[in-house]
């Protein structure tokens, strides 16, 4: 029987391993429920009945399910205070999920309706923002410019600041983090550069071309010959000629940009579309263009008198400038379901399909308007006016040649 010690202990060993998992579990149990509100089922068991423990746990089960509704009340408070704001806030909790976004950044990311605990991860599809949080929580705040990919949906740049934020509300390790769009700012940057990139070339070339003719014209106009001061002379109106079109566009655009609206009267676009086709008779004559115009008396559209002279006026300047081979240009009114489409169509040679989506950027010009002096200023000023009055612009090749110039104003009603 001197085996017998060894079994007793054996199952004393066994009992004491199995009372300390039973213990064990209860204790992570409890630590779960008032800590996480984990919905992990409540214990059961001998264990639980003989230790009267069912008190204790329906006590825990109250503390637990009262802060639950606390947090619960505190994360809808939160969330009421954000709804107003127009800039995007989201809540992180510490496993990354998102806990809370204010409808300025379910609209900004396209979330769904449920849209909490989800990974913020695939969200923002972005290291920098990843990066940020971590900065955040550790750091207590951070802040940082980032670029969003939001596919399908374009790209935005974003000014995001994150902080701790309330744990009661969201558990330890949550931050909050706020978004505000910059894309237009920094597209305005760039624009900024552009255009003292750009100006500062168009400038030099007339104003040097000036410089040079004046001071041969000045020393040496003694012994010129008057072939030679009359193409001099020739020569120094035609540079004052790109810098007053350059000086010109520049104040268009910086008129246009100034506007915050226009005096819109019905009629003027065809109005203005008769008038400043007469205006181009001679030049479209001499240049053995024939211009056409196909206007719909059904196509309603109310526009600023001055903005659409000067609509037209680029448009078909531009056409001229820039269409090599050019022999027929049209330009007609229709009436459709989004409002009243201004084509403008040539028989030119057209653009490089690679031009076609910069066509309408400030200061942009394809190979041949650069050899035709262009200042890349034309179409821009058309894309400002068309905006300024809520519309759209788009550009098209033409079969077999030439280019479609599309442009849609608001209907009147």
């Amino acid at each position: 029987m001197t085996w017998l010690p060894w079994l007793l202990l054996l199952a004393l060993g066994a009992a004491t391993l199995w009372g300390y998992s039973t213990v064990a579990t209860h204790v992570r149990w409890a630590r779960r429920a008032l800590l996480t509100k984990g919905d992990t089922p409540r214990p059961q068991g001998w264990l639980v009945h003989k230790l009267q423990l069912e008190e204790l746990f329906d006590a825990i089960e109250r503390r637990a399910d009262g802060e639950g509704e606390l947090r619960a009340k505190s994360a809808r408070r939160i969330e009421a205070l954000l709804a107003p704001l127009t800039d995007a806030v989201l809540v992180v909790d510490a496993q990354d999920r998102l806990r809370l976004a204010n409808p300025a950044a379910v609209a900004l990311f396209g979330l769904s309706e449920d849209y909490r605990d989800d990974s913020v991860i695939p969200l923002v599809r972005s290291a920098d923002f990843i990066e940020l949080i971590r900065r955040a929580r550790e750091e207590g705040g951070a802040r940082s410019t980032i670029l969003l990919n939001r596919a399908p949906q374009a790209d935005i740049w974003i000014q995001a600041a994150g902080t701790r934020t309330d744990p009661e509300a969201f558990g330890d390790g949550a931050a909050i983090f706020v978004l505000v769009d910059v894309t237009a700012l920094k597209r305005l940057q760039a624009i900024e550069r552009d255009f003292v990139t750009n100006v500062s070339h168009d400038l030099r070339t007339p104003v040097t071309i000036l410089r040079g003719y004046a001071e041969t014209l000045a020393e040496d106009q003694a012994t010129m010959s008057a072939e030679d001061r009359a193409r001099f002379a020739q020569k120094i109106v035609g540079s004052v000629g790109r810098l007053q079109g350059l000086v010109e566009g520049l104040l268009a655009l910086a008129s246009l940009e100034s506007s915050r609206d226009v005096q819109r009267e019905a009629g003027a676009l065809h109005t203005a579309m008769r008038e400043v086709s007469e205006e181009f008779t001679a030049r479209c004559k001499a240049a053995g263009v024939k211009l056409e115009l196909q206007l719909d008396a059904d196509a309603r559209a109310a526009a600023d008198p001055v903005q659409a002279r000067r609509l037209i006026q680029n448009l078909i300047d531009n056409g001229l400038s820039h269409a090599s081979g050019l022999t027929r240009m049209t330009l007609s009114t229709s009436d459709t379901p989004n409002g009243v489409e201004l084509s403008v169509e040539d028989d030119g040679a057209g653009v490089s399909p690679s031009d076609l989506p910069r066509l309408f950027d400030r200061f942009y010009r394809t190979d041949k308007s650069r050899r035709a002096g262009g200042n890349g200023l034309g179409l821009s000023i058309v894309r400002q006016v068309v905006e300024l009055h809520g519309g759209t612009v788009t550009a098209e090749l033409v079969h077999p040649k030439g280019l479609r110039i599309k442009v849609i104003l608001p209907g009147t009603p």
